[in-house]
């Protein structure tokens, strides 16, 4: 049987058409119940139009501070072409020894809120793109807008190692940068619980197999008695190997075939 508290969020709405149909066909007809919105996102008006639609889709805000342009023009995290372009550990260096820049962020991530609610969303949640929110100074400002704004969760990174390795008896995150990327973001979830805690008594997965979810360990964790989020990013590729994308790296993400692995997976 199916544990009905179970969270399976389609992250990067709004990012490319072949994204917006597959999470779009995610709830229609597969196991997707929420997702993640990037307001700053080329094709986010279209995805406005199909949530309309679905009026009980889950949304949250997928903030965003390294793909595509800001809502706020500003050479404090973009280029002189006015698009994002620091790396994960530059807005963490930055982050621990500029005010200015944190007041940027907390600017743009501000918009980012304002244009999802402009657009008639009730944010269910807060995450991020590459999960930058989780930087600790980054993870402060978003706590404090979630409480403003009354939001009511904000991601953290809570996958259990031993609980994953038992669902998946996978072990290529040992090769693939996972297990790097866990540990990193296991140490900024309890760090920065000392802010607060707005996501709660949730599992979060999958940290270690990002962007690669198998349909067999989908199913085990749906038949679980934990409570879990399940991080997933589907796309029809086909449907975006047309679109002008911002950085090279995103391309190659976005027309993986990991995203049509992961559609079959969250399909019914």
């Amino acid at each position: 049987m199916i544990n009905k508290n179970i969270i399976v969020n389609a992250d990067d709405l709004g990012i490319t058409p072949g994204t917006n149909k597959a999470i779009f066909d995610g709830y229609d007809n597969g196991y997707i119940t929420s997702s993640s919105i990037m307001t700053n996102c080329d094709f986010f008006n279209e995805a406005i139009n199909d949530l309309k639609k679905r009026e009980h889709l889950k949304v949250g805000v997928h903030l965003n501070l390294t793909y595509g342009k800001p809502l706020n023009n500003s050479l404090l995290f973009c280029d002189s072409n006015g698009s994002f372009n620091l790396s994960y550990l530059q807005l963490v260096k930055k982050s621990f020894f500029n005010k200015k820049f944190l007041e940027g962020i907390k600017k743009e991530f501000e918009s980012q809120i304002q244009k999802a609610l402009k657009n008639d969303i009730d944010i269910s949640h807060l995450d991020s793109h590459r999960h930058i929110h989780l930087i600790p100074n980054i993870y402060k400002i978003v706590y404090d807008l979630a409480i403003k704004y009354e939001i009511v969760r904000v991601r953290l990174i809570t996958e259990d190692l031993l609980n994953s390795l038992k669902l998946t008896k996978n072990f290529n995150f040992f090769i693939n940068g996972g297990l790097v990327k866990y540990l990193l973001l296991k140490l900024f979830t309890i760090f920065n619980k000392r802010y607060g805690d707005r996501y709660g008594d949730i599992y979060f997965y999958s940290i270690l197999y990002t962007g690669a979810l198998a349909r067999s360990s989908l199913l085990k964790i749906l038949r679980s008695d934990n409570n879990y989020e399940i991080m997933v990013h589907p796309s029809y590729v086909d449907l975006d190997k047309e679109v002008i994308f911002h950085s090279e790296a995103e391309k190659a993400y976005r027309l993986s075939e990991n995203r049509t692995i992961e559609l079959s997976s969250i399909l019914k």
